[in-house]
């Protein structure tokens, strides 16, 4: 228990956003020509931006959150446990929403236009 609690909180300390989420306005505007189709795939997009974002300010939180109960010296495992859970759930709750955004755009985009709005993204 204490090892998983450990873990835990050391990925909360020096785990961040996930970097599931890209900024693709750029590629998507010149790559992809139909106007309608276009704005549905940026609205998606800036839909996972804000997702991400929201999850990196939680962590945030969370990390501050878990700094004052790691200073109080009668903190519970329980207690711990209970940061954790709520963590590892709004992280679940955001990598879906962020893999549903990049499905709805792989059904926007052609093969073409997927290969070249993504041809310049880093690999990290």
């Amino acid at each position: 228990m204490f090892w998983a609690l450990l873990f835990a909180y050391l990925i909360i300390l020096f785990g961040g956003g996930e970097g599931l989420a890209k900024d693709i306005s750029k590629p998507v505007k010149q790559h992809v020509q139909d106007e309608a189709r276009m704005k549905r795939i940026l609205a998606i997009n800036e839909a996972m931006l804000k997702e991400e974002a929201k999850l990196a300010e939680n962590i945030s939180k969370t990390r501050k959150s878990m700094a004052k109960l790691n200073r109080n010296r009668s903190t519970s495992g329980d207690e711990l446990q209970a940061v954790f859970i709520a963590v590892e759930q709004k992280r679940t709750e955001a990598r879906e929403k962020i893999l549903d955004g990049r499905f709805k755009m792989k059904a926007l985009m052609t093969a073409e236009e997927w290969s070249k709005v993504f041809a310049d993204q880093p690999e990290e």
